[in-house]
C-alpha cells in the first residue's frame, strides 16, 4: 500500500523562550510542502469553514451518548480543533497523524490551545500511518478522513474506504473532502498514465458515493484555498428490516 499523505491546519504562532517567534502550523505546513507535496496533498491548510462542515456529522453534546470518533490525517489541528469543540465528555477522540513535526506541534496544541486542552484528556494522538493503525469493526460513530485521496493510487483509496466503512458503527458518518478543479489541472499538466490514474481514482470516490452517500452530491465550501467539497457515507445498517430516519440525505 502506498504511503498515506497527510493533511495539515492552521494552528497559532507560538514565542520560544528567547522572544522570537516558533513556526505556526501554516508556516510548518508550507514548510512540508516544499519538502513533499504528496505526502503534504495540498499547498495551503484547511481553512475553519471547511474543518466545521467536516465536523457537522458529529451531534453537538447533550441528549446524546458517548461517541467515538476518528480523525485521519489531522495535520497541525485545524479539523482537531473544529471536533475537539463539539466531543462530550463521554466522548473519545482518536487523531491519526504520521508526520512528526505535526504530531510535535499537535502535541504542543494539547497543551497551548484552548479549545484543544479543554478537551485534551479526550483525545488521543496516533502517530503513525492510518496504514499500521488497527481499525476494529463497527468502533466509531464518526471519522473524518483529511488524506488527500486524489494522490493515492485506485486500490488504495479503495481500501481505505473499505476499512473506514467496516470500522464505523451500522449508520456511522465519513466525511471526507476532496479540491475543485484537480482533475481538469492533471488532464492539462501531467503525463496520460498520471491523469489515468487520477481520473480512475475519481471513479472509486463516486462509486462510494452512488453506494453509500444517499444521493447527496456533498457540498461546496467555495470561502478555502482552494475550494473543496465535502462528502458524507453512511455506513449501512447491519439489521434487515431497520430503517435509517437519516437516509433522507444531507
Amino acid at each position: 500500500m502506498n504511503q498515506i499523505p497527510t493533511s495539515a491546519e492552521t494552528a497559532p504562532t507560538r514565542t520560544t523562550p528567547t522572544g522570537s517567534p516558533r513556526p505556526n502550523g501554516a508556516t510548518a505546513f508550507l514548510r512540508e510542502a516544499a519538502r513533499s507535496l504528496h505526502t503534504t496533498g495540498a499547498v495551503a491548510p484547511s481553512g475553519a469553514l471547511l474543518a466545521r462542515r467536516l465536523a457537522a456529522p458529529l451531534p453537538a453534546p447533550g441528549g446524546r451518548g458517548p461517541l467515538r470518533v476518528l480523525e485521519v490525517g489531522a495535520g497541525t489541528g485545524t479539523v482537531t480543533r473544529a471536533l475537539a469543540e463539539r466531543i462530550g465528555p463521554g466522548d473519545r477522540l482518536d487523531t491519526v497523524e504520521m508526520n512528526p513535526r505535526f504530531v510535535r506541534l499537535l502535541t504542543e496544541a494539547l497543551r497551548t490551545d484552548p479549545a484543544l486542552a479543554a478537551a485534551s484528556e479526550r483525545i488521543r494522538i496516533v502517530p503513525e500511518s492510518i496504514c499500521r493503525t488497527p481499525l476494529p469493526e463497527e468502533t466509531y460513530d464518526v471519522i473524518v478522513s483529511c488524506l488527500p485521496f486524489m494522490n493515492f493510487a485506485p486500490d488504495t483509496v479503495r481500501s481505505l474506504l473499505e476499512r473506514y466503512l467496516a470500522a464505523l458503527v451500522p449508520g456511522g458518518h465519513l466525511t471526507f473532502f476532496g479540491y475543485l478543479g484537480t482533475l481538469s489541472l492533471r488532464s492539462l499538466f501531467v503525463r496520460r498514465t498520471e491523469a489515468a490514474r487520477h481520473r480512475a481514482v475519481a471513479d472509486v470516490l463516486a462509486e462510494y458515493c452512488a453506494r453509500f452517500g444517499g444521493g447527496g452530491g456533498g457540498s461546496v465550501v467555495w470561502r478555502n484555498l482552494p475550494p473543496a467539497r465535502v462528502l458524507h457515507l453512511r455506513a449501512p445498517l447491519r439489521c434487515v428490516g431497520v430503517a435509517d430516519p437519516d437516509a433522507a440525505g444531507w
